[in-house]
Formats: structure tokens, sequence, C-alpha cells
């Protein structure tokens, strides 16, 4: 696939995204990344997980009767290993989490971001 072709398809992974978002909680590792996406426009409800113990998050979860989340954390070594414990505490509790979203962000911005809080500057300076 050429250079434009797969910004194309980040585009269109937003855009999904957007629609996604609408029904289902995106877990973020921070503000940041939250306001990058809400740059982008994905409106929806956004949870932060800085702070904040991974079976904590899927107690409250759990209690508000969610069964289902966005999985957006960064790409880092520190993503990746928060991505693995969340996958497996939420999978353990019956909240299917949705990494596809994630990963084609990662494969059509060529891995050319590390984080999401990047995302909104690496779609804003090639539409530009």
């Amino acid at each position: 696939m050429r250079r434009d072709e797969y910004f194309e398809k980040l585009l269109e992974v937003i855009e999904e995204l957007k629609i996604e978002a609408e029904e289902k909680p995106i877990i973020v590792e921070g503000k940041r990344d939250v306001e990058s996406l809400e740059k982008l426009g994905v409106e929806g409800t956004f949870i932060i997980i800085a702070k904040t113990p991974v079976y904590l998050i899927a107690d409250e979860l759990v209690r508000k009767g969610i069964r289902e989340v966005i999985l957006l954390t960064d790409f880092d070594r520190r993503g990746r290993m928060l991505a693995k414990a969340i996958i497996e505490e939420f999978r353990h509790r019956g909240i299917k989490v949705n990494t596809k979203l994630r990963q084609e962000i990662f494969i059509y911005t060529n891995s050319g971001i590390r984080d999401i809080e990047s995302l909104f500057s690496y779609v804003n300076k090639r539409l530009f």
C-alpha cells in the first residue's frame, strides 16, 4: 500500500472510532489522549487509567453494566504492558475489549506515532 492509501485507511479507522465511541467507552492512558481524540471529533465516554489500578476500573465497569470497551493505550512498552493487563483483567470479568482500532491506528500510521496524544498532530500535518 502507498503512503496516501495508508492515510486514507487511517481516516476510515478514525470515522469507525467515532461511531463505536457513541456506544462504548474508550480507555486511554491520560488527559492528553482525550484531548487529541476530541480534536479529531471523537465524542463519547473516556476512561483515563493513568493512576488507577486496572481491577478498580473493571469493578466500576461491571457495576455499571458495561460489557464492551475500546482500548486505546499507547504503542510504547508501557502501553503494551498496560494493554495486556487490561485485556486479561477485563476478559476475566466478562468485558469485551476491542483492540482492533488500536491495532489499525498503529498499522496505518506506519508506526509513525508512539502514543494516542500524537494522533491529532499526525493527522493534522497530513491534511494541511
